[in-house]
């Protein structure tokens, strides 16, 4: 490790190890560091992404691919259930192996890797514009200089705090996850399952995600603030104690997942948040993969210029926020909106959509067509899909 780098990227997950390879492509000095002794586990994540989006980052590898998906469903409690066909070709990934072979591309590039190396603060010498990353490295403490510094380090990222960004989410905008990777169940293995129902989970989504012919993720997401006494882990037993009797469960995992739309300010001077640092998560699904390798890439190329120019301010570092606005700013806008209404309706309302959905032929059918349908049997939605209607 030397003392000093162009670039110093905190967390080895998607996010950073896009950034890392990207920087170190470009010819700048970098560093990866991961807290964990192991980059990919544990794995917080229900591990689908875009087939076609994975594709432009990193060429496909069969030894990470664990199902290709060609439909999603959606349950109701009473059963009912619509298939929808896959916008974009779906993989269900072994994220160990992703996330491994990702960190290795960046090696690869020039970028050098270290694990067991967790931050432990970042401070800014206002004199030269440097930065100063402290860190322990097995057992060890250390210190690097850094012109950037992206803090890739997850759903409970410090470095953002650190560098004195507003990442605290409120409890109304948080998921609590639980999941487990289950063996010995039935199910069709080219179908992703999400079951909808407060009774299910509380201001969440139960998921069933194949990995193979017999084994799956199987977890749920609830409302931080959903109130009761049961907790995710709770809603999960249930969930599958009724649907899956019998099976064996080979790995368990449970976290928080923020679900604000992005972080206000994913900048400051010399810093750049990415992943789900910066909340780059699906603010209606919470799924962030691809997501946080598009922030990863941004931010990375943004650096680039910023250490060419000689301008590592916030106000240049600000381009990274105008590239992810361009490209995912309306979007997530409109898919924030959306949960917030889906949040106001009762279960009995959603299992009514749901109910009708189902006897929709959906595979001749868009959206817009579905979406009338929709609001005739819950009209008071119409007020909530007028700004997605009209695209803002």
């Amino acid at each position: 490790m030397k003392p000093a780098y162009d670039v110093v990227v905190i967390g080895a997950g998607p996010a950073g190890s896009i950034a890392a390879r990207t920087t170190a492509q470009a010819g700048l000095s970098t560093l990866l560091i991961e807290k964990r002794q192991e980059i990919g586990a544990p794995v917080r994540c229900a591990e689908a992404a875009g087939r076609d989006t994975l594709a432009k980052f990193t060429p496909l590898n069969p030894q990470w691919v664990c199902a290709e998906i060609d439909a999603f469903s959606i349950s109701n409690p009473q059963g009912d259930c619509v298939v929808l066909p896959a916008q974009e070709k779906t993989l269900v990934l072994e994220r160990k192996i992703f996330d491994r072979e990702l960190a290795h591309s960046a090696a690869r590039s020039g970028a050098e890797v270290l694990v067991k190396a967790g931050a432990t603060g970042i401070e800014r010498d206002a004199h030269d514009g440097s930065m100063t990353v402290r860190m322990v490295v097995q057992g060890e403490p250390k210190a690097v200089r850094a012109r950037i510094v992206v803090g890739a380090d997850g759903t409970e990222s410090q470095c953002a705090r650190w560098a004195g960004l507003a990442s605290a989410p409120q409890m109304k905008n948080y998921y609590v996850a639980a999941q487990y990777l289950l063996t010995g169940i039935e199910f069709n293995p080219r179908i992703c399952q999400y079951h909808v129902g407060w009774s299910i989970a509380p201001a969440g989504y139960c998921w069933v995600f194949p990995k193979g012919d017999d084994q799956a993720n199987v977890g749920l997401v609830v409302g931080a603030d959903s109130g009761g006494s049961k907790t995710a882990l709770d809603y999960l037993n249930e969930f599958i104690a009724a649907r899956f009797p019998g099976c064996s469960m080979l790995a368990q995992v449970a976290g928080g997942i923020p679900i604000t739309n992005v972080l206000p300010r994913m900048v400051a001077d010399g810093f750049m948040a990415v992943g789900d640092a910066a909340h780059q998560s699906d603010p209606l699904t919470a799924g962030g993969i691809t997501n946080g390798m598009h922030g990863g890439l941004f931010a990375a190329q943004v650096a680039v210029q910023a250490i060419q120019q000689g301008d590592t301010s916030a106000r240049f570092l600000r381009k990274y926020e105008q590239m992810w606005d361009a490209e995912f700013g309306k979007l997530y806008r409109r898919l924030f909106r959306i949960r917030q209404a889906v949040l106001k309706m009762t279960e009995a309302d959603l299992s009514q959509i749901i109910a009708e959905a189902a006897k929709l032929d959906v595979r001749t059918m868009s959206f817009d067509d579905i979406l009338p349908i929709v609001l005739k049997s819950h009209p008071q939605l119409l007020l909530e899909a007028i700004p997605y209607m009209l695209g803002q």
